[in-house]
């Protein structure tokens, strides 16, 4: 049954992801402390390029949402592609907060949400809010990591050990952050993921209405969030099971630049797709 719910995360795989790969992940500096919240207000970057006519177009068709974030790719098939940040200002021109940057998509590319099944290695395509999401303790959040707050303007949880992520279909958990310390796969320990999971933005693809956490319902999507990319032992980028991963200092710039007051949403997809269809 389809019911309406607010559920979980974002992330990056370091240790071990759903598959079992190992992701080998540089280092990061710094203290481990929490960083000073990012400024709220629209500082534009008149000097970036962004996608102005596919901003354009979804916005029309999502007239309460003042911040989208571009996540596009050349076709459904490709595994790589550009993430950008757009507000629309107060005369409904859409203008650039941050220019494209380089980011990873899942390892079979992306598929519209309603064709694809949890585990099929695509990126869900459409527009999806940024997500609330309701763990075990009642804690509520939009953002968590395995390292402290970066400085976001949006509620952060900082992983608890005893935090899963549910991702087996057809069982309560699917979709839910969970008290299950150790669990394992497809359901995801986050405490595991180490510095993969170092900070992420959980993306609200099948979050609000759950589809899959009771049995005979189709399992959409799990666990897709915003998170950090992984790479091979040769220094390239991989592709994801399912999410959209930047760069750590991308990553931490896109996450501190989205402002939950402006009702941000993620556009996920081939960008004539975006631009012509009807997500």
């Amino acid at each position: 049954m389809l019911r309406r719910r607010a559920c979980l995360f974002v992330a990056v795989a370091t240790i071990a992801t759903g598959s079992g790969v190992v992701a080998a992940l540089p280092p990061i500096h710094g203290a481990l402390t929490a960083s000073e919240r990012a400024e709220r207000g629209i500082a534009f970057a008149p000097e970036s390029s962004c996608d102005l006519a596919t901003a354009t177009a979804v916005g029309a068709r999502h007239p309460a949402v003042d911040q989208l974030v571009l996540m596009v790719t050349d076709d459904f098939a490709a595994t790589s592609g550009d993430v950008e940040i757009l507000v629309r200002s107060a005369d409904g021109t859409w203008r650039c907060r941050r220019g494209p940057q380089f980011a990873m998509f899942g390892r079979n590319g992306t598929r519209p949400l309603l064709a694809r099944r949890s585990g099929d290695g695509t990126t869900p395509a459409g527009v999806f809010p940024l997500a609330t999401v309701t763990a075990w303790d009642g804690g509520t959040f939009s953002m968590f990591g395995n390292r402290p707050d970066p400085g976001v303007l949006a509620d952060y949880r900082p992983v608890r050990r005893e935090d899963c992520w549910g991702a087996t279909a057809g069982t309560a958990r699917y979709q839910h952050v969970v008290e299950r310390p150790g669990c394992a796969g497809p359901d995801e320990w986050l405490e595991s993921y180490g510095e993969a999971y170092s900070h992420a933005a959980v993306i609200g693809a099948n979050l609000d209405p759950i589809s899959g956490d009771e049995p005979g319902e189709t399992p959409y999507a799990a666990a897709i969030f915003l998170h950090r990319t992984s790479y091979r032992s040769s220094g390239a980028p991989k592709a994801t099971s399912g999410c959209v991963s930047l760069g750590y200092e991308d990553l931490v710039d896109t996450l501190r630049s989205i402002d939950p007051a402006l009702d941000p949403h993620f556009a996920i997809g081939p960008r004539d797709w975006l631009r012509n269809g009807t997500a």
